[in-house]
């Protein structure tokens, strides 16, 4: 499995503008409705099944990085968004540190191993400081992806 497989260059933002967790995932949310991973009106439904898996325990791990990702019947596929917020944000990180990779997924609501996968891929990047540091620095979706293929 690799992570680039379930991202497109149109869901990816490296200029994130909200300053709390609910202003990044609603942001955030905005790629997959762009991209028809979820409905338009259906983005409500989706970030706020978003903020309900927030509240069973923060998606922010450490090292710089939060994975939020909820499980819903509006979402068509299971896909990846990836966002950059260069101040970072408060996801209640295990580091305490704001977050400021911000790798969201969407998974049908029966979905399940392939969800878990990604969850896995995405957060072996923790323990790759020197990737998520270049990460931090790309200017480009198109820099992510070749990243991301080193790994």
């Amino acid at each position: 499995m690799r992570i680039q497989d379930y991202l497109t260059v149109e869901r990816v933002n490296l200029d994130l503008q909200g300053t709390t967790k609910k202003e990044i995932l609603n942001e955030m949310t905005e790629l997959f409705v762009k991209t028809g991973v979820i409905p338009e009106e259906s983005t409500e439904e989706f970030v706020e099944a978003l903020l309900e898996r927030e509240q069973l325990c923060s998606t922010g791990m450490q090292d710089d990085i939060a994975v939020p990702h909820a499980k819903s019947p509006c979402v068509s596929k299971i896909a990846l968004a990836f966002g950059i917020s260069k101040n970072g944000v408060d996801f209640d990180s295990m580091d305490e540190e704001p977050s400021k990779l911000i790798f969201m997924i969407a998974a049908p609501k029966g979905e399940k191993k392939e969800h878990l996968d990604l969850l896995a891929e995405i957060s072996k990047l923790s323990y790759e400081e020197d990737l998520v540091e270049k990460i931090e620095t790309i200017q480009s979706a198109n820099e992510l992806f070749e990243l991301l293929d080193q790994i």
